[in-house]
């Protein structure tokens, strides 16, 4: 494991840290805005950069259900690693437009939205901001499928991608797989595709860290609490619609998957209950240029692990990017 050019936010203390490291990204904040893709369709955006100025810039593509703050330790070490980075809130997510006015629902028409949407802040502020320098895509989860489906569609724009935990196919909310499906086609048909999936529900605040997506307790704790002072962070259920959408993403990724080009690694969570294993293997394979990292006793959000496991991810990204 290469040794990483930072020490890691103690999981003892974390609070206290993350106010430093929010301290610090108010510094290096470059610049940040809303851009429409449609009239009255902002997408929220912001850009940061190390101190001294960097060649190489990431851009951080968040899950389901999650916003740019969620990322701030992790911006925080690109930045202490001499990367730039970008950010957005995806469609109904944070800052960004939503298609519903319920905030804690997550609704989408077409998945196809959220890869035009990036699409258009890369030509209108990434390529723009980022001349001469090396761009790196990071996608998480539902991100990482927006990833995905982006270099298939849009070549040459990013030089190398890192997909964490992809949503390749999510998992079915604890109904067997078919049955899932069935349920969100009928539901779709029926006219409800904008409400919550049966098992879904409103944000309450509760603290549910034994059953989340997470292993490190602190980390999980300080997001919570950011979610229960701010409405427009309080996304925790998906739309029928999403599901579907969702749901239909694989076949495109995978019939697709050999065009893209760059270097991809697919950091893999073994203990992953939000989105099946098998079709993220598949995806790896197809890959030409594609490798995987199992990391065995990470939960879904990898970035979110105990610091153990964190700073195998971290030197595995970083080595990786440097190639």
């Amino acid at each position: 494991m290469t040794a990483l050019p930072f020490a890691l936010l103690p999981e003892e203390g974390y609070d206290g840290a993350m106010e430093q490291v929010l301290f610090q990204l108010a510094q290096r904040k470059a610049a940040s805005g809303m851009d429409e893709r449609l009239p009255g369709q902002g997408i929220y955006w912001e850009q940061y950069e190390p101190e001294g100025g960097s060649d190489r810039v990431v851009f951080i593509s968040h899950g389901f259900t999650e916003s740019t703050l969620e990322y701030a330790e992790l911006t925080w070490y690109f930045l202490q690693a001499g990367y730039g980075v970008f950010l957005c809130d995806h469609m109904g997510h944070g800052k960004s437009y939503r298609l519903l006015e319920d905030t804690w629902l997550t609704h989408a028409v077409c998945f196809d939205d959220y890869v035009q949407d990036l699409r258009h802040l890369v030509t209108q502020e990434v390529l723009p901001r980022s001349r001469g320098k090396r761009r790196y895509l990071f996608g998480h989860s539902m991100g990482g499928a927006i990833a995905i489906l982006y270099l298939e569609q849009y070549p040459g724009d990013f030089d190398r991608c890192v997909l964490c935990a992809p949503m390749v196919m999510p998992a079915a909310g604890g109904f067997p797989n078919p049955l899932g499906r069935a349920l969100v086609r009928f539901m779709c048909a029926a006219g409800q595709g904008e409400k919550p999936l049966l098992t879904q529900h409103p944000f309450d605040g509760v603290d549910r860290f034994e059953t989340s997506c997470v292993t490190s307790r602190a980390r999980y704790l300080w997001y919570l609490e950011r979610k229960r002072e701010d409405k427009c962070r309080q996304n925790t259920a998906a739309t029928y619609s999403w599901a579907r959408e969702a749901i239909g993403v694989q076949a495109p990724i995978l019939a697709r998957a050999r065009t893209v080009q760059v270097p991809v690694l697919l950091c893999q969570a073994g203990l992953d209950t939000v989105v099946l294993l098998p079709p993220q293997d598949d995806l790896a394979i197809l890959l030409p240029r594609g490798r995987k990292i199992v990391y065995h006793t990470a939960k879904h959000e990898i970035y979110r692990s105990g610091n153990d496991v964190l700073e195998q991810f971290l030197s595995d990204i970083l080595g990786f990017l440097a190639q």
